[in-house]
């Protein structure tokens, strides 16, 4: 049975907060420490159980066996910096950054047998700050973890058991991999949001006629641009490279828009779909697996509730869920996915008992 361990939380916020919620039901867990430069968040972490205790960096960090960063990425050279002599042999340290390679160059300066082991659970929320710090955060979520080749081993496992508890899964990759992914999945698409967001100048009448797809594809535009700041700049070796596949990508559409060119549109509007529609049933690097059901509800308060009462009482676990369209008064269709194709053959035919029309997409 591995020992008991000591937490440091560095950064009381949405990430740090869901991972202290989330360990403080390990049994591993003998107490975790939070540090936050923002009082109100120390104490608010308090009275959500979040913590055990507020403490400084000079008494939490020497007192740790492990810490979490879970502050904004540009601010780890300089926290790292002051930390560095505090710091005990043995002691692991790991954080909750979007992006990897610069993170592995920061902890490559860490004193001897203080294992740096960088972090990137892949999930958040709508809700910002401390009180969108959720337990279940991370469940189902892809965790990525980025050890180095001369971590011992039994290390890198007593990380992975620690973070079982999250209920996240957990992913060992390389750190030039990572980025290079997640420059693609990710902070790409964030760019485009971006764009997109832009391109309507905030007129008025273009944000009166943006409909469901528009609000989908830019829902990420919404973030905090400080960490998003950061996010892209240590990544930007990667995003580059993507961009610039993006944008031959687009000036190849334009080009076939301007000469008439139909074949060029549909083979790309067909290419897309096809690969799009994979994401949902594919377990493909970042993304997890699940079955895809659609279904159509009526317009009533508790619709959703009601669904999860159905499939729970049927013992089947929604992994996933989205509002595809709404029509006040008359109804709405929602995508909800499971984790298996049995269990959404099951869902299926249990909805249909309910008399909710669904079927598997």
């Amino acid at each position: 049975m591995q020992q008991e361990v000591k937490i440091l939380l560095i950064g009381l916020g949405l990430m740090g907060g869901s991972l202290g919620l989330a360990l403080q039901e390990s049994p591993r867990v003998y107490k975790i420490m939070g540090f936050d430069g923002d009082p109100e968040a120390l104490q608010k972490a308090v009275d959500m159980g979040i913590i055990d205790s507020p403490v400084s960096l000079e008494r939490g960090v020497p007192e740790a066996d492990i810490i979490f960063l879970c502050t904004p990425l540009g601010s780890y050279a300089a926290l790292l910096g002051s930390i560095k002599a505090e710091l005990r042999p043995g002691t692991i340290i790991s954080d909750v950054g979007s992006t990897k390679e610069e993170v592995m160059k920061l902890f490559q300066d860490l004193p001897e047998q203080v294992w740096g082991i960088g972090g990137h659970p892949m999930a958040g929320s709508e809700i910002k700050g401390i009180q969108g710090a959720d337990r279940y955060l991370f469940e189902n979520a892809v965790y990525c973890l980025t050890p180095t080749h001369s971590l011992p081993k039994i290390v890198l496992e007593s990380l992975v058991d620690l973070l079982g508890v999250t209920g996240a899964r957990i992913k060992i990759i390389e750190a030039a991999v990572h980025d290079e992914l997640v420059a693609t999945v990710s902070h790409i698409p964030h760019l485009a949001a971006v764009a997109l967001v832009n391109l309507t100048g905030g007129s008025d009448d273009n944000l009166m006629m943006a409909a469901g797809g528009f609000r989908d594809t830019t829902r990420i535009a919404s973030s905090n641009p400080e960490i998003w700041n950061d996010i892209l700049f240590f990544n930007r070796n990667h995003i580059l490279k993507q961009l610039d596949l993006l944008i031959i990508n687009l000036q190849h559409s334009r080009d076939a828009l301007a000469n008439n060119d139909t074949e060029y549109i549909n083979e790309a509007l067909n290419q897309a779909k096809q690969i799009r529609d994979k994401i949902p049933r594919v377990h493909r690097g970042l993304i997890p697996s699940f079955y895809d059901i659609v279904c159509i509800v009526p317009d009533k308060p508790g619709i959703i509730g009601q669904l999860g009462f159905i499939l729970g009482q049927e013992d089947i676990n929604i992994v996933d869920i989205e509002i595809l369209r709404v029509r006040e008064g008359d109804g709405g269709t929602i995508r909800l996915g499971v984790p298996s194709e049995s269990a959404a053959r099951k869902a299926v035919t249990v909805l249909k008992a309910h008399e909710i029309k669904a079927w598997i997409r």
